[in-house]
């Protein structure tokens, strides 16, 4: 992306201060379009009460009937903590923007530091009014948590590129491992993140430098910071299930809402259908990993009973994931979760747009560049294809799809641009490479 002296020198570049206040506009003006409106039964309903229940010192329990809970990661009700009182629904909404805001900042700055000016101006643009952004953040789920985290990420994985040390590897870890407790498929940014970041130390301008650790020991601290964040949660569950539990107990309703009739012989095809989880006579009266435990067994004697359709199954979760295909029921899904309907359309319009720039950015910027922003997109693939396809799932990638757009547009200026200009904010414009 940015090579030598290819960088924005100052944070009062007009085009990232506009973008920045714009993307804050657009997140307020979606959080008072939602004031007062009323919580739909869904995992938003989970994350509200539970933080109501920690509120109320009950821990993670359940706020109704006391029992141990652990149908979701932890750290979004732990961030709504502060906002779980008074007129609960609206102020944990706008503590929601809040965050939304500040994955905005962290991405502007990210944006900044990898790509070049151009680049860095028009993601922060995209990602001011991109929809798939700011649709998430006046809702009580943890997609907007995820976004914001993962911007993190992929910043601390540029920082160590740059300084592989200790703290700078340990920290990579911490900010994986936070995502994963905000989502649970997420955790496979910890492993992935260990090995991009040893390759990094591998490199030769780091060959000599005092502060440089060994390649080896900055993936395992990188897998270290992962598990500090992740064991205690880990280690609650354990303690607490008759069945062992690692991160959730939604994993058997995940698994099972995407392997069964519905969702391999209808139109629903590669999607999730609470209608396959429900009425299941194996599962009543069970605790919550019991549950788990056999849906999961009831989902894969289902695949193993019909491997002849996984084939077709996996090309439609594919498709789904880029928005080629079941675009109305996935709509109709994402308002059941409180999205509006006209900014799902919105999105996908975008992401129609954005997608093959960004498939061009991938091309066209340096590999070392490229590693900064694969571990989203291949976490969010590999989560896509083992479960189902849709936009609750892709949300985490959207910012290395912002990024990688940025650089998109940037690659083609400078194909119809090739002769290298000065550039106002203390860079230039050039293809990168």
């Amino acid at each position: 992306m940015h090579h030598s002296g290819e960088r924005l020198t100052t944070w009062r570049d007009p085009w990232i201060v506009g973008a920045c206040f714009a993307g804050v506009g657009v997140r307020l003006a979606m959080l008072v379009a939602r004031r007062g409106d009323v919580l739909p039964f869904t995992d938003a309903f989970w994350y509200s009460a539970q933080s109501k229940a920690l509120r109320k010192g009950l821990g993670f329990n359940g706020l109704l009937d006391g029992q141990p809970t652990a149908e979701h990661g932890p750290l979004t009700p732990i961030l709504l903590w502060p906002a779980s009182s008074g007129d609960v629904v609206d102020n944990q909404r706008a503590l929601m923007t809040v965050y939304g805001i500040l994955g905005l900042a962290t991405l502007a700055v990210l944006a900044v530091r990898l790509l070049t000016p151009l680049g860095a101006r028009i993601a922060c643009v995209i990602a001011a009014i991109y929809p798939n952004l700011w649709m998430h953040d006046s809702i009580i789920m943890s997609e907007s948590i995820a976004i914001g985290l993962v911007s993190v990420t992929m910043l601390a994985l540029l920082t160590v590129r740059q300084r592989p040390t200790w703290w700078n590897a340990g920290a990579l870890g911490l900010a994986g491992g936070l995502a994963g407790l905000a989502r649970s498929e997420l955790v496979l940014l910890i492993p992935l993140c260990a090995v991009i970041a040893w390759s990094f130390a591998r490199r030769p301008e780091h060959v000599g430098d005092d502060r440089r650790l060994a390649p080896l020991a900055v993936g395992a601290l990188v897998l270290a910071g992962g598990a500090v964040v992740v064991a205690p949660w880990v280690g609650h569950n354990l303690s607490r299930f008759e069945e062992p539990t690692l991160l959730t107990t939604n994993d058997g309703t995940t698994w099972l809402g995407a392997n069964c009739d519905v969702t391999w012989e209808t139109s629903l095809i590669g999607s999730w259908s609470l209608a396959c989880v429900l009425g299941i006579e194996e599962t009543v009266g069970k605790d919550p990993s019991e549950r788990s435990s056999i849906q999961r067994q009831l989902a894969s004697e289902y695949i193993g009973d019909n491997t002849g359709r996984l084939p077709l199954v996996l090309v439609a979760r594919g498709a789904r994931l880029l928005d080629v295909y079941g675009l109305a029921d996935m709509n109709e899904g994402d308002v059941k979760e409180d999205k509006f309907g006209w900014a799902v359309w919105l999105g996908i319009g975008s992401w129609w747009v954005l997608a093959p720039l960004a498939v061009v950015g991938i091309a066209r910027i340096a590999r070392r560049d490229r590693l900064i922003v694969l571990p989203p997109i291949i976490a969010v693939i590999v989560t896509t294809f083992l479960f189902y396809g849709g936009h609750r799932i892709r949300a985490p990638m959207e910012p290395a799809v912002v990024l990688a757009a940025g650089a998109g547009v940037a690659a083609l200026w400078a194909r119809r641009r090739p002769i290298s200009e000065p550039d106002g904010a203390g860079g230039s414009r050039s293809a990168s490479t």
